[in-house]
């Protein structure tokens, strides 16, 4: 027996309150992490990023207080169930329309922030990112259609639209996929040429690594509920709206574990964004001199000297360590660099 409006309703209210109380700690958790690393290493906020996550939190909250209206509306003016279902697959209804702009809105936010990411680490380049934010843009177009056929639009129910959104969310779907791929490449690529640029024994495990894991597995999760959407919606199932309620909350879910777990590498986005007037990160030369070495019992023992240079804007010269080691011919902007000399 295939699953009716009205348990999918109430069944996707269930699951999107406990969500939603999550996304809620979460959105504290983040903010409480973001003011004490402010304080503590001095480092300035993120304002896109704090802009994304107040708006999905206020998209959040709304879409909770409209689902709750939605089914108290439903299940207190609207019996027997015939009626109240027949309440529920009205489209034309103002609380049909309202929750379902929020989740349009909500996805909108989540492909923004994250094209947003792939600008600032492709160093502002607005070709690499122009693919995904014209995706981004013709999905919400359609949703945004959608929402105005609904209301305007005689006959109207949720099959007869099943075109529009389909390609809601495989937009969405592809637009996602393909920022986070570019962002993953970018964020790979210039872990590669740093460990190409210094001695792999020196430089020992990648820090970057992980954040290219993060990125993939939040990238990941968006891509699957989307996925799911867009099954659940060729099936003509029902369980659309379970999943519809559900998404509004995990993607704020989504965006707060990323927050925190990049938040604590060491890197911020603009890292990664280096460009350099001339060559590449692979073309940096890093020499070792000969440093008195130390000795012991079972004989001589080179003495390594770790170094941590920092590096902003365009220039060369030469560093010297204090053991006399020199790292010299370097030249970047606004890089960081871990090498041992």
């Amino acid at each position: 027996m295939p699953i009716l409006i009205d348990t999918a309703e109430l069944a996707g209210l269930a699951a999107e309150g406990a969500l939603y109380g999550v996304f809620v700690c979460l959105f504290f958790v983040c903010g409480y992490d973001l003011v004490d690393r402010r304080i503590r290493l001095k480092s300035q906020l993120s304002w896109p990023m704090v802009l994304a996550g107040t708006l999905l939190i206020l998209l959040a909250t709304a879409r909770f207080i409209v689902d709750c209206t939605n089914i108290f509306v439903a299940f207190i003016r609207h019996d027997p169930r015939e009626a109240r279902l027949a309440y529920l697959l009205d489209v034309t209804e103002p609380l049909f329309t309202t929750k379902h702009s929020i989740f349009i809105s909500t996805l909108l936010v989540g492909d923004s922030f994250v094209n947003y990411r792939c600008w600032i680490v492709w160093g502002r380049n607005i070709w690499v990112v122009l693919p995904s934010i014209t995706l981004s843009l013709i999905s919400t177009g359609s949703g945004g259609y959608l929402m105005w056929a609904y209301t305007h639009l005689p006959n109207q129910t949720i099959p007869s639209e099943a075109h529009w959104l389909t390609v809601l969310f495989s937009l969405s779907l592809v637009a996602n996929a393909l920022a986070t791929s570019l962002l993953a490449y970018r964020i790979w690529s210039i872990d590669r040429q740093l460990m190409d640029a210094v001695d792999r024994d020196i430089a020992g495990q990648s820090r970057l690594s992980p954040i290219v894991r993060i990125v993939l597995e939040s990238g990941v999760m968006n891509a699957a509920y989307l996925l799911v959407f867009v099954m659940t919606l060729e099936f003509g199932s029902q369980a659309l709206e379970i999943i519809s309620e559900m998404a509004v909350p995990l993607t704020g879910i989504i965006f707060s574990i990323v927050i925190l777990r990049v938040g604590h590498q060491r890197h911020g986005d603009s890292f990664y964004a280096t460009q350099r007037p001339v060559g590449t990160l692979s073309e940096w030369s890093v020499k070792r001199r000969t440093v008195p070495p130390r000795t012991s019992a079972i004989g001589e023992i080179p003495t390594i000297v770790p170094l941590e240079v920092f590096v902003h804007h365009s220039h060369e010269g030469t560093v010297k360590t204090r053991d006399g080691g020199v790292l010299e011919n370097w030249e970047s902007a606004d890089s960081i660099a871990h090498v041992a000399v």
